[in-house]
């Protein structure tokens, strides 16, 4: 907010200013979330995208996450891929991370669910990135495997193993 401050006031369209007055009036954002939500002014955000995650369901790491989606170019079809409080700040990188470096909207979506942690996230989003096929993907894609055994299955993959191979080697 200090950074806010810093700018000139006037510099502000009355609608920005009524709606930070609006949120710190409510009482239901903290300092961190409504630093957050400034800032998303301050980097020339649209009202539309600050109200995206201006919503006190979100702490200010998800807030951060959600923010630098839209900083970095993703669109607003991009950014509702994973601007849900279920999704924690790490989950949500995990996507946003996959949407800012090329991975399709069906790779991403393939990953962004609440029943991977961010760890099994991160080895989907890396093989996905890393030039493994879909079909590869899902032979580690499992929500009951945990990330150290993803990662040898996916370095498997890539080292050149078949889906064959793979299978018979981890009894999938």
């Amino acid at each position: 907010m200090k950074r806010l401050i810093a700018r000139k006031i006037t510099a502000f369209d009355k609608t920005v200013e009524q709606f930070i007055q609006e949120c710190k009036d409510s009482g239901e954002f903290d300092n961190d979330q409504m630093q957050e939500i400034c800032f998303g002014f301050e980097d020339d955000l649209k009202m539309e995208q600050v109200k995206v995650f201006a919503n006190p369901k979100f702490d200010w790491e998800q807030i951060q996450q959600i923010r630098w989606g839209f900083e970095n170019g993703l669109t607003m079809e991009q950014v509702e891929v994973f601007a849900y409080p279920e999704f924690n700040d790490l989950q949500m990188e995990q996507i946003r991370e996959g949407l800012e470096n090329g991975l399709s909207m069906e790779e991403v979506e393939f990953y962004a669910t609440t029943e991977f942690d961010w760890e099994q996230m991160f080895e989907i989003r890396y093989g996905l990135q890393n030039g493994l096929s879909i079909d590869e993907v899902k032979l580690y894609a499992d929500p009951d495997f945990d990330a150290d055994y993803m990662e040898e299955i996916r370095l498997d993959l890539k080292n050149g193993l078949s889906i064959d191979e793979v299978e018979e080697k981890y009894n999938l």
